[in-house]
């Protein structure tokens, strides 16, 4: 378990990064670019990433998972790397083409333009190789280097909403210089491998089988925002929303680091066939992240009243029932994080997967159509809520006649028992209090406190062996 341990503590360095970046830029972004401009990135970056999703054909996941089965042999991956990086130039033109078709039609095609940067920089990030070599330290390192000069970069040149141009293109160049800083590190891992030994269509059919349920993932996740946009013709509406999203999915990001972790492990196990050992993994996991989930979203919907004013302005008041109304995503999202990213993925069983997000899919935009026009954004978040809790439900149904994780998962509700008695004293706290740094800062410490000395007094035990594993740690350094 120390590699694990080890490769966690790195990808939970990079998602926190990915979570403190926007923190620090979006309070400067939200007022200096205003709330029109802000939904326009939104809509702008959930259109690309839908032709991203789709043009990749599910290549990413996929090449993480064919790097870990065959990770001892050098000349085996090299192979697998190779005829993986061939595979993204192919699909890569394709879905550039079926991208300015669609950007030339649309208002803002200028934008699809500028997009084109990101979308190359995406297609050839090769991060998905050392993931698969469970080496997470080199892509943890990269990402901070570009994730400070990009804040440096916003500060220094971001003033005023006429510098929203320069903005996407600013964000458009930093993915570009972290795709190409990576490059120089593979040299040590691969190899020449003669034309004649890959076999470029071998894996599309198996990569489209892994494109299928991540396709119908982000057309839920992303296809809100352009429904906005199209049914309400109000930038702002998708900026409410987008904001309220960004800070709920924050910490979405650090609670469920440990699926990318496990999912290279749980893969190569499955390759030795250790069920025993994918089970006793998969237990613990979920405890673990139920641990995590539930004060995390007890916890949001708490403090978001008197955060968003000072945080976002004044302006983006109308986020505030937006995310208390995401809040319960928190666990879903890490309850199915395990389910898929960990289980059916790594164990390749995608088809209960495509089912599952495709059903999610047509029930989120059924609401989203129904709501939107009356509701606007609210609308889409009540789409989110069903979608994501049916996700939930269907995996974990199918994953209980395998492997009995529902008991688990009863037994897990102790958490949101505890962190519902945080969330009714955090709410009290803040009650009467202005909207401030100051009011956030203690309903947090509060929320933390209090949870804290509820696993106490039940006698948690993944609590109590949390807290001996990093007081041996200390010990022994």
């Amino acid at each position: 378990m120390g590699r694990i341990m080890k490769n966690f503590i790195f990808n939970s360095c990079s998602q926190l990064l990915s979570i403190i970046i926007p923190l620090i830029t979006a309070p400067y972004l939200s007022r200096v670019l205003g709330p029109s401009n802000i939904g326009i990135e939104s809509y702008i970056n959930a259109m690309s990433q839908i032709f991203y999703t789709f043009g990749m054909i599910g290549l990413t996941n996929y090449s993480t998972r064919e790097i870990a089965y065959v990770r001892d042999s050098k000349h085996e991956r090299s192979k697998v790397f190779w005829e993986m990086m061939i595979d993204r130039v192919i699909v890569f033109g394709i879905t550039l083409v079926i991208f300015l078709i669609v950007g030339h039609f649309n208002k803002y095609s200028s934008f699809f333009v500028i997009q084109i940067v990101w979308l190359f920089a995406m297609f050839f990030d090769v991060s998905w190789f050392f993931i698969g070599m469970e080496m997470f330290g080199l892509t943890v390192l990269r990402n901070f280097v570009v994730r400070m000069l990009t804040i440096i970069c916003i500060f220094a040149f971001i003033k005023d909403a006429d510098d929203f141009v320069l903005y996407i293109i600013l964000c458009a160049l930093s993915q570009l210089i972290g795709t190409l800083s990576i490059f120089p590190q593979l040299r040590p891992y691969i190899e020449r491998v003669e034309v004649k030994e890959l076999n470029l269509t071998k894996h599309f059919i198996p990569s489209i089988r892994v494109f299928l349920p991540q396709f119908a993932s982000t057309l839920y996740l992303q296809v809100d925002k352009v429904m906005i946009e199209a049914i309400c013709i109000d930038t702002k509406q998708i900026a409410y929303y987008g904001q309220a999203e960004k800070l709920i999915k924050a910490p979405i990001a650090l609670i469920t680091a440990v699926s990318s972790v496990m999912m290279p492990r749980i893969a190569n196990e499955f390759s030795k066939n250790n069920l025993e050992k994918i089970k006793g993994y998969l237990e613990v996991t979920l405890k673990g992240l139920m641990l995590m989930a539930w004060p995390v979203a007890f916890g949001m919907a708490a403090i978001a009243e008197k955060m968003i004013p000072w945080y976002l302005g004044p302006a983006f008041e109308p986020a505030i029932i937006a995310m208390i109304i995401l809040s319960p995503i928190i666990v879903a999202i890490a309850a199915s994080s395990l389910s898929a990213n960990q289980y059916f993925l790594a164990t390749n069983q995608t088809k209960i997967m495509t089912i599952s997000y495709s059903v999610s899919a047509c029930l989120n935009l059924l609401i989203n159509a129904l709501f939107i026009p009356k509701y606007g954004f609210i609308g889409a978040a009540m789409g989110t809520i069903a979608a994501e809790y049916t996700v939930f439900i269907m995996q974990y149904y199918v994953m209980n006649k395998q492997i009995r994780i529902i008991p688990v998962m009863f037994r897990s509700l102790k958490y949101g028992f505890l962190s519902a008695i945080m969330f009714v004293i955090v709410w009290f706290v803040g009650k009467d209090s202005s909207a401030s740094v100051y009011t956030t800062l203690i309903q947090t410490g509060v929320g933390v406190a209090v949870y804290v000395l509820l696993l106490c007094v039940t006698k948690d035990d993944l609590f109590f062996t949390i807290l001996k594993n990093i007081v041996y740690r200390r010990a022994k350094r």
